[in-house]
């Protein structure tokens, strides 16, 4: 993904960059170490939250994650390493966290899974946690929305580029973010709001070193395989309200 030295000094839970490149941080930095944030909350937060109570629930789509897919179509995934226990106190109960390469093109996209209780889920979005790490957002979001090789279920999406100027040159990175609280990805306005009163939530990010237009990124090719799979594995039956 990044391929050069940085200012930002690399940490245990960085990923490591692909053999023939040098390393430089992965755009994945900046979202975790913002995410750690919320554990400045504190006790009130997580009381009403619910985060230190069982849950059935959680606990399920936590497992489903060790059945996701490792190969689809071209693109094969290799495990990315970051700090659990950092993503843990963040409120992701569970991850998933791949740098997807394409066969043929050599293509590679950094897909991060996390499921946790909603009311942490639904925060920190990439234009908050990215600016925190000294990117600018260089396009405002915008809707996105992907439909299944079979056309009949269509996932939405929020997406926007970010861009840093690095001491090796500028970083140039398009993020495509969703969540899933039932059988369908859903971008709302206002996630919290959206999502509210539901115990568990799906947020997926996909992140790219931009190289061009949208319809040119291959994160869409990714999202277009991965998604219907990813949807069926990880559909939450929600207990009625």
């Amino acid at each position: 993904m990044i391929t050069q030295a940085s200012r930002i000094q690399p940490w245990r839970g960085m990923p490591t960059a692909p053999e023939h490149q040098a390393v430089r941080p992965s755009p994945v930095v900046p979202l975790v170490v913002a995410l750690g944030v919320v554990v400045a909350a504190g006790t009130w937060y997580g009381l009403t939250t619910e985060r230190w109570q069982k849950s059935e629930e959680l606990e399920a789509a936590v497992s489903r994650l060790r059945e996701l897919p490792e190969h689809i179509g071209d693109w094969q995934a290799r495990p990315v390493e970051m700090d659990a226990r950092a993503l843990r106190q963040a409120g992701a109960e569970g991850h998933w966290v791949r740098r997807f390469t394409h066969s043929r093109t050599g293509a590679s996209v950094t897909i991060i899974l996390l499921c946790g209780r909603t009311g942490q889920m639904a925060v920190h979005r990439p234009e908050d946690c990215y600016r925190g790490a000294g990117y600018e957002i260089s396009s405002p979001a915008t809707p996105y929305a992907s439909r299944s090789e079979k056309g009949d279920a269509e996932s939405r999406f929020w997406t926007a580029c970010f861009r840093k100027q690095d001491a090796s040159g500028p970083v140039q990175l398009r993020i495509f973010w969703s969540w899933l609280a039932s059988d369908a990805w859903q971008a709302p306005d206002s996630p919290r709001l959206a999502f509210a009163g539901l115990p568990v939530l799906y947020k997926l990010y996909a992140v790219h070193e931009l190289v061009g237009p949208i319809e040119d990124d291959p994160a869409i090719d990714l999202l277009h395989r991965l998604v219907p799979p990813l949807t069926e594995l990880l559909a939450i039956r929600q207990p009625p309200g």
